[in-house]
């Protein structure tokens, strides 16, 4: 060490740029070695479950928690074998430590185990941290910290569908549930009047800011940072429809689509555009659905209030929605507290697992006949779903991975079902 402390002392009276090597992230080592369970994964059959059991907890913020209207609150990074956690739970809800449900987490599958990646806005700390200018409104109307890195407070009410990974950037990316303006959101905002005081501080700030349009939410795992910038034009976001968000690798774009809408985010172009798709657009809203890579299309399902529209399409090329009308028996109606989509390209085959409602079960729909296969129940000894279970499909596995647990609840346990070997 002081030989190193010489070198530097001695390049820099030389007049010598000396680069120092930035700090790593909590995922720059991944993926990791693969533990023994990767195995019994691997040697599973079909239509199996399979409980790995409690995952480790995270060395200092513990375990991750259950989060309600989340089918989708996991999302893969393949490259990094494991998932991102996000969304809140219970609303308003504050954890034991005063951080909200506004945490972000890491599913490392070869290690079966929590990585905390954010802990969430602290309660306890908020008003001060304002009061000290940690904490402030840019130029702009965003709130950031000192180093003035964006700070996605109470961003999400629940995952929903709105979150996605960016393969090519590797970033974790998501929509914020009240659009893409610059406000602070009291909405079932956990620890609100705990942080009152400096809320209002912040809000002072922004009442004559302008509401910009911003791009998504963006994790750099790089980094280890948030990252939200100005978007391009004007076009405003509406997320009443509670889209699909979906990064196409084949495309370079973000897709949300949902009843209201369907927007395209060009990250080259740092740019929204309105597809304006023509066809019968859903009713419904909150819906399931997953993207058909094979056919470049997405799949949406019945949501709240479809008045039983079945399944539809929404496709790319022709930019216009469609009714499917497939045979066999549908699953029923449900929103992302109940039912989780994927299509598998391998099998060419969406697997709807349907958690709770009136059938639950595993619902497979074969896209070249256009019909569902009778249903599979869940086995008498299988999960016990309190609502629908945070999961996420592994390729590589050929696996669904289910986090099971209950809502805003750290009593969590890792299920994995395997459909077809």
């Amino acid at each position: 060490m002081i030989r190193c402390a010489t070198v530097l002392a001695a390049s820099l009276m030389m007049g010598l740029t000396v680069f120092v090597q930035d700090k790593k992230g909590p995922l720059a080592e991944l993926p990791s070695k693969p533990g023994p369970h990767v195995e019994k994964i691997k040697a599973m059959g079909d239509n199996e479950w399979l409980n790995l059991g409690v995952p480790a907890a995270d060395p200092k913020w513990g375990k991750a928690r259950g989060s309600s209207w989340g089918a989708k609150a996991l999302i893969l990074a393949p490259d990094k074998r494991g998932a991102f956690l996000f969304g809140e739970g219970v609303h308003a809800y504050v954890k034991p430590d005063g951080h909200i449900m506004d945490d972000l987490w890491f599913y490392d599958i070869n290690t079966h185990a929590w990585i905390c990646l954010y802990p969430g806005m602290n309660t306890k700390t908020f008003t001060q941290r304002v009061k000290d200018q940690q904490l402030l409104i840019d130029e702009n109307g965003q709130l950031i910290d000192k180093k003035k890195q964006p700070i996605p407070l109470h961003t999400l009410a629940h995952a929903w569908g709105y979150l996605t990974y960016d393969s090519d950037r590797k970033k974790f990316t998501f929509l914020s549930w009240n659009g893409t303006g610059n406000q602070i959101p009291r909405y079932f905002l956990g620890g609100e009047m705990q942080m009152d005081e400096g809320l209002k501080l912040l809000e002072e700030e922004l009442k004559d800011k302008k509401k910009l349009v911003y791009s998504p939410w963006f994790y750099d795992v790089a980094s280890d940072k948030f990252e939200r910038s100005l978007a391009n034009n004007s076009m405003a976001i509406n997320a009443g429809g509670f889209p699909q968000f979906h990064y196409l690798p084949s495309k370079k774009q973000f897709f949300a689509v949902g009843s209201d809408t369907v927007a395209i985010y060009d990250p080259a172009k740092n740019q929204w555009s309105d597809a304006k798709p023509k066809g019968p657009s859903p009713k419904g809203y909150d819906a399931c659905g997953c993207y058909d890579s094979k056919r470049s299309q997405f799949y949406r399902n019945d949501g709240d209030d479809s008045k039983d529209e079945g399944l539809m399409a929404y496709d790319i090329e022709s930019n216009s929605w469609s009714h499917l009308k497939p045979t066999g028996t549908a699953p029923p109606p449900a929103n992302t507290n109940a039912a989780f989509y994927e299509y598998d390209a391998r099998l060419d085959i969406v697997v709807a697992i349907h958690f709770k409602g009136k059938s639950p079960g595993i619902f497979v729909y074969n896209p070249k006949t256009n019909s569902w296969t009778d249903p599979i129940p869940f086995p008498a000894d299988g999960p016990k779903f309190h609502f629908a279970a945070n999961t996420f499909f592994d390729r590589e596995l050929n696996a669904f991975f289910c986090h099971v647990a209950g809502d805003s609840s750290d009593n969590g346990v890792m299920w994995v079902y395997r459909y077809k070997k």
